[in-house]
């Protein structure tokens, strides 16, 4: 059946004859006609490798490709743009990258890119100008036993930046800016504490411990990945908290408000209690110009089709993820200008036109390789297949 199939497209198909040596690069296959192949399934699995690796030069689809899900999200649907709210880099220029905790003017993108200045996200842009509060993420305290690290609470404001309330700190080395737990009132003290302790002890609630110091079940936030200042935390949106599970060894194993257990090590620090502003989820934007205060833009009205990405689906939950080195720093980014010759990706002599060997002239640039199959080169007119569709 292939070779009757391959009979009546070949005749609707300019003729051509093969070069006596073989000739083989990314687009095209040349066979001599003696070539004998003894084992079928050879010659099926390389001509399935070779049409996989020219699948991207003659504008196919592999069907062997598969989609690689990012971050831990599901490989479906529409994942969720980023925000671009504000130039991050930008923040750390104005402070030499030291904390402070005085505010800062923030470089707003408008939903653009920070390097190409592109449009990223259709509906951020505009709003009132609102100062930035740096947060401290990372309580370090002293590791004697009994020993801590005080500090008074100065005042607790909302933040215009984040969800949850901040809380204005103050100690032996200066003003911070923390995020407030639900309890957190002016005037209080809490305490840091960075010794490990031998057996576990139940927290009070805005203080900050070591993991591996904290009683199974209880709930912390601001929860260190790696045992290093400079490494994200998890937890830090209103109203969320996450669930010490038990010990195991050097490391703890963490329940997150989505329900995934990581296994962290014990010296990670976090603050107990929950997360305050737990109310937000309520609160409603009383107009449309309210959203534009806080820099969001309005939809296009259209009807948008639902992908089901966010649809109700019960999946088994991932087994425990254990983070314990941190990933190396990512490599800087670089700019390049190039050329359409640099931009084909070929080297010097194949810079020419794939099908100049064969003895075509440029003027028949439109022919390219679809398949190989039952040793013959078999050719489709870019032309005619925009205007036919596929011939099979």
């Amino acid at each position: 059946m292939i070779k009757e199939f391959c009979g009546r497209l070949i005749r609707r198909l300019p003729s051509f004859e093969p070069f006596p040596f073989a000739f083989h690069d990314t687009a095209m296959i040349y066979l001599e006609e003696d070539a004998q192949l003894t084992d079928t399934t050879k010659m099926l699995s390389a001509l399935r490798r070779e049409m996989a690796s020219c699948t991207l030069r003659m504008g196919a689809v592999a069907s062997s490709n598969v989609v690689v899900a990012k971050r831990g999200l599901p490989a479906r649907g529409t994942k969720p743009l980023p925000r671009n709210l504000w130039d991050q880099r930008d923040l750390q220029e104005q402070t030499g990258g030291e904390y402070t905790h005085q505010p800062l003017r923030v470089k707003r993108l408008g939903g653009r890119d920070a390097d190409t200045g592109r449009k990223v996200n259709q509906h951020i842009g505009g709003g009132v100008k609102f100062d930035y509060f740096m947060i401290d993420f990372h309580r370090r305290g002293p590791t004697e036993e009994g020993a801590t690290y005080d500090e008074r609470i100065l005042e607790v404001r909302r933040d215009p930046n984040r969800s949850a309330h901040i809380a204005l700190v103050a100690g032996e080395k200066g003003k911070r800016w923390l995020l407030a737990t639900e309890s957190m009132r002016a005037g209080q003290i809490i305490t840091t504490s960075g010794h490990l302790t031998e057996n576990p002890l139940i927290g009070i609630e805005g203080n900050a411990y070591p993991l591996g110091s904290l009683a199974p079940g209880t709930m912390v936030n601001c929860v260190e990945r790696y045992p290093t200042a400079d490494s994200e935390v998890f937890v830090v949106k209103a109203g969320t908290a996450a669930t010490i599970v038990r010990h195991q060894g050097d490391f703890v194993v963490v329940k997150l408000p989505h329900k995934h257990e990581f296994s962290l090590h014990r010296e990670c620090m976090a603050t107990v209690g929950r997360l305050s502003h737990a109310d937000i989820e309520g609160k409603i934007f009383g107009s449309a110009q309210m959203h534009r205060r806080f820099g969001y833009k309005m939809s296009s009205g259209l009807f948008h089709k639902k992908d089901g990405y966010f649809g109700r689906k019960v999946r088994a939950l991932p087994p425990v993820r254990v983070l314990d080195t941190p990933p190396e720093p990512a490599p800087p980014k670089q700019q390049f200008t190039l050329t359409k010759a640099q931009l084909s990706g070929l080297p010097a002599a194949a810079k020419m036109h794939n099908l100049m060997h064969a003895g075509y002239t440029h003027r028949d640039s439109g022919n390219v390789i679809l398949m190989l199959v039952d040793m013959t080169v078999v050719y489709i007119n870019s032309n005619s297949y925009a205007k036919n569709g596929p011939m099979f």
